[in-house]
């Protein structure tokens, strides 16, 4: 049963079209799904995640994930960098983008721009599935390394209170038939990301920081992340998101001093596999050098 499930995973997970890595804690990182976001925090902000999917399950998708981002002084302009590598089932992909961001500033808030390019360092090994034929070339031998370009643009709005965010992350589609890649640009792949979230002041120091983020692809159905944060102190603050039709996820907040933030989650996924696996675990750390901002920022729930 288990190797029908790994094989089910490679199968729907279309291991060469278009996939922006799946993070529970964009919130916490938002340079990980839109470009625009870079320079926001007004530092040297350096963000690492590990994410661990579906614990237990063969074949799980896990993520590691770096970003680093900085404004020019006395500039509009901010740029950044990303690194990530993406597994799911024998499929792996590492990712290298640069990020500028043009950001206008007006007297209660920030409009911002951004663009980010590089490649995908992508490969799938054949080589280990189980498999019954073994005169299948296409089973047998590994896939090329894939050297491969792609871009994302952003659009973020914010101030102190609320947030306004667009992105279209990783637009080109990468698919491989066996002999070579193919790159395309098909806008029905876009995989479009619309959110927002205010900041409610409560008393005795509380907010209240609900969001959403809607994600739609033309050929797969509207989903829509519901996420509640609740800051109970300078160093501490919990929430909880629901994704529809997919999980269910806690998330906890410290941050240990002004310059460095942890966030832990958990999420449990709603579908029957949930019955094959533990749960995904995801851990990031955040460091803001040369500080200016709290880290308890309305800018912290942006994507």
């Amino acid at each position: 049963m288990r190797n029908i499930l790994i094989i089910l995973l490679f199968f729907c997970a279309k291991p060469f079209a278009q996939h922006t890595p799946l993070l529970n804690q964009y919130m916490f990182n938002g340079v990980a799904l839109n470009p625009a976001y870079t320079g926001s925090e007004e530092a040297l902000s350096m963000v690492a995640t590990l994410r661990a999917q579906w614990i237990g399950f063969p074949g799980a998708p896990t993520t590691q994930a770096f970003t680093i981002h900085a404004p020019f002084k006395k500039s509009n302009s901010a740029i950044g960098l990303q690194v990530f590598a993406d597994q799911i089932g024998i499929n792996r992909n590492t990712g290298i983008f640069g990020s500028y961001a043009y950001r206008i500033k007006f007297k209660e808030s920030t409009l911002s721009f951004g663009l980010s390019g590089g490649i995908n360092l992508q490969k799938t090994f054949y080589s280990r599935l189980d498999v019954v034929d073994l005169q299948d070339q296409l089973l047998i031998n590994d896939s090329p390394l894939g050297i491969l370009p792609d871009f994302s643009f952003g659009i973020h709005y914010y101030s102190k209170k609320y947030f306004l965010s667009f992105s279209a992350p990783l637009f080109l589609t990468h698919d491989y038939d066996g002999v070579d890649f193919k790159i395309t640009n098909n806008f029905k792949n876009y995989n479009l990301m619309l959110g927002g979230g205010y900041v409610f002041r409560l008393k005795n120091e509380l907010e209240l920081k609900p969001s959403v983020l809607a994600k739609y692809r033309f050929d797969n159905p509207l989903q829509l992340d519901f996420n509640l944060m609740m800051k109970f102190s300078q160093h501490f603050g919990a929430g909880i998101s629901y994704r529809t039709n997919d999980a269910l996820i806690a998330l906890i907040n410290i941050n240990a001093s002004k310059q460095f933030a942890i966030m832990y989650s958990f999420g449990m996924p709603l579908s029957p596999i949930f019955k094959y696996n533990s749960g995904t675990h995801e851990l990031s750390l955040k460091y803001n050098m040369l500080f200016k901002t709290s880290l308890s920022s309305p800018r912290f729930l942006g994507f």
